[in-house]
């Protein structure tokens, strides 16, 4: 004889509000935006490579076109001085660029392309200043009864 199943209603809608709401704030937030060398990235953007989560190359979480928007505005906003080269295609490839004009930025360009349907974003970061050379060498002292 089959086992008998008893399914009992929920005593009061308000248990079932009060375990969502108590799930909902065990959650963490959605996160923010990435900011990558003072960059700030689209919603949703990732690193391109898996493999290297820390590379300065990155899949836009939007469209070529948004992305390019995105940047355009945070330049603006933020007053940099840049250098934004037009919109060009190479081959199947459409790219944007934005240089840095401001020589203490940590980023030098910002490139945005389109490739295969995907957008990119690369931010090259501006390199380590070199350490200053050392002092000159002292010449040796000279014997005193040196002609």
């Amino acid at each position: 004889m089959p086992a008998e199943v008893t399914i009992h209603p929920l005593r009061s809608h308000a248990a079932l509000l009060l375990a969502s709401a108590l799930a909902a704030a065990a959650l963490p937030a959605p996160a923010a935006a990435q900011t990558v060398h003072g960059v700030p990235l689209p919603r949703g953007s990732r690193s391109a490579d898996p493999a290297h989560p820390t590379s300065d190359l990155f899949t836009s979480g939007r469209g070529f076109r948004d992305t390019v928007e995105h940047v355009r505005r945070h330049l603006k906003r933020t007053g940099t001085p840049h250098q934004e080269i037009p919109i060009y295609r190479r081959g199947a490839v459409t790219v944007a660029r934005f240089i840095s004009r401001q020589p203490n930025l940590p980023w030098l360009a910002i490139h945005i392309f389109q490739q295969t349907g995907k957008t990119f974003i690369a931010i090259v970061p501006t390199p380590p200043a070199a350490p200053p050379p050392p002092p000159p060498a002292k010449p040796p002292p000279t014997p005193s009864g040196a002609p």
